[in-house]
């Protein structure tokens, strides 16, 4: 299967651990993936508010908080769920086809 347009694979979806956080990088771009209850999210991998890898950071409900400062952002749409972090995180469509996880080049435009 050829690679979706604008798409770039990244990780096969069974390699990805339920409630995990998966850092990856498109073009220098640190990204992360997190996989809960089946639905595979791509996310910016740098907290908005400060630079801090949001790899480190933990996972709760459908929010993962920055290992910094504790800012929170919503897995679906980027937004900032708590403070310090002002600035919402970009996200990134995925398709999952053939059991790997392709991820668009760029942001979802909200």
């Amino acid at each position: 299967m050829a690679t979706p347009e604008g798409y770039v694979a990244v990780k096969r979806y069974d390699e990805i651990p339920e409630g995990g956080i998966v850092p990856f990088e498109v073009d220098d771009d640190e990204r992360i993936l997190v996989k809960l209850e089946g639905n595979v999210y791509a996310l910016s991998g740098i907290c908005t508010h400060e630079y801090a890898e949001l790899a480190e950071g933990d996972l709760e409900d459908h929010v993962i908080y920055c290992p910094l400062h504790g800012s929170g952002f919503d897995l679906e749409t980027g937004r900032v769920t708590s403070l310090p972090a002002t600035q919402p995180l970009p996200v990134y469509d995925v398709q999952i086809v053939d059991g790997v996880v392709y991820v668009s080049r760029e942001p979802r435009q909200g």
